[in-house]
């Protein structure tokens, strides 16, 4: 379960990762971050990365391989134990 949430948290700051090196690619001045807020780039970022984390989990929702049988417990069956599966 952590892996999946490390995983969209990575996809998430994605968008912030890419402002960053376009910032270091202009050589802006480190005070330029102010104006990261006053321009609101970082509400937009974030919408950028909600929505990219929405359609990751949404398309790996409808991909992902789902096993549609129950699960069968292990039996006794002619003396040997039989190990459980899902069907």
């Amino acid at each position: 379960m952590a892996r999946i949430i490390f995983e969209l948290v990575g996809v998430f700051l994605l968008p912030f990762i890419a402002y960053a090196g376009f910032l270091i690619w202009q050589e802006k001045h480190p005070r330029a971050a102010k104006a990261i807020f006053r321009n609101r780039a970082l509400v937009i970022q974030s919408f950028i990365g909600l929505m990219i984390v929405a359609t990751l989990i949404i398309t790996l929702g409808l991909l992902e391989e789902r096993n549609r049988g129950g699960y069968q417990p292990a039996i006794f069956k002619d003396g040997q134990l039989q190990p459980g599966r899902i069907n």
